[in-house]
């Protein structure tokens, strides 16, 4: 997804500015996050933090609720940042290989992104509507490590399960298509998250049907904003959650049991504490020549950055364990030596 958001990158900043025009302790902050980042664009972690965490002197301020709106609209910000970047012919070959060989070689993958594009990948490997399936296949219902019914259960008695899928997608921070039924609060529990999302057919009580006035129904019963964890350094809701709870268990089982561990386009940020306790923890039975790290870097200062961040949670990983040629290179090397045409 190369039009995905990065941490600091352009979020709309004019047209928040705009919308918290008369809002004057939000857009005093705006315009504090503009000064320390450049062209417009905003760290969308740093902002978040300020913005989730407080100070004791918000409230005094009466600064409080103009933080929590706009809060509320970087999030929705972001979420559609991360549709926007979905746009276009992003299910390539190479991505359907990569969904496929996961599926079939029983991989689980721990994420920490947001996005939907994994998950359409895997479940169009063989698109199961009528779940089982006799083969290897991966489905929402079950894939996730948790029991996540349709949206369409919100609004008509389907007939659903737990799908016991070749294996797990493991999203240590939620997803854009995970939706809590409307009504339902903080912490949730399981049965109040659900999946929704353009590309899965919904069955009804009447067959498949996507689109219309059921579509309608459906976000009608469910609550405005999805189930993520916002990027921000403090992530109380990692223990608060019940889901996360069951997620993180869910990647540390999948973790402890590997033979070797690929880390694919991650930078592992000394700010994400619970990420360095989870693989610090979970893979201390494994050997340092089993972690491999696939990154994109050309210049070598970013190439000794991302080493030096892993030989802090692995000392002995040797440099031939890094490979710099990016994710889309290692797919195609894994592709063709598993003779996929």
């Amino acid at each position: 997804m190369p039009r995905a958001p990065l941490l600091t990158d352009d979020y709309d900043s004019n047209a928040l500015l705009k919308t918290f025009a008369e809002l004057q302790h939000a857009r005093k902050l705006l315009e504090i996050e503009l000064k320390r980042s450049s062209n417009g664009k905003i760290n969308i972690e740093r902002l978040m933090t300020r913005l989730d965490g407080q100070m004791p002197y918000d409230f005094s301020l009466g600064a409080s609720e103009q933080f929590a709106l706009l809060l509320r609209e970087l999030k929705q910000v972001f979420r559609r940042r991360i549709e926007d970047a979905k746009q276009g012919d992003y299910l390539n070959d190479d991505l359907r290989f990569f969904a496929s060989f996961c599926i079939r070689q029983s991989t689980p993958i721990v994420t920490f992104n947001y996005d939907d594009l994994l998950d359409e990948a895997l479940w169009r490997v063989h698109e199961a509507r009528q779940a089982p399936l006799p083969i290897p296949y991966w489905h929402p219902d079950g894939g996730y490590g948790f029991f996540c019914k349709p949206a369409v259960s919100c609004i008509s008695d389907v007939s659903v399960f737990l799908d016991k899928t070749s294996m797990k997608l493991c999203k240590l921070h939620g997803s854009i298509n995970w939706w809590p039924r409307l009504g339902s609060s903080q912490p949730y529990d399981v049965q109040s998250i659900v999946h929704s999302e353009p590309w899965y057919p919904h069955q009804g009580n009447r067959g498949f049907f996507a689109g219309g006035g059921d579509e309608e129904a459906i976000r009608q019963h469910l609550e405005p904003e999805p189930f993520i964890v916002p990027p921000v350094l403090i992530k109380s809701s990692l223990v608060r959650e019940p889901i996360l709870r069951l997620v993180w268990s869910q990647a540390y089982q999948a973790l402890w049991s590997a033979d070797q561990v690929f880390f694919v386009g991650y930078s592992l940020p000394p700010t994400d504490l619970a990420a360095r306790f989870l693989f610090t923890e979970a893979l201390q039975q494994l050997s340092n020549n089993s972690v491999h790290v696939i990154s994109l870097a050309e210049q070598e200062p970013d190439k000794e950055a991302t080493r030096t961040a892993y030989r802090s949670v692995f000392p002995q990983i040797s440099d031939r364990q890094f490979d710099f040629n990016g994710a889309l290179e290692w797919v195609r090397g894994v592709r063709k030596a598993n003779s996929e045409t």
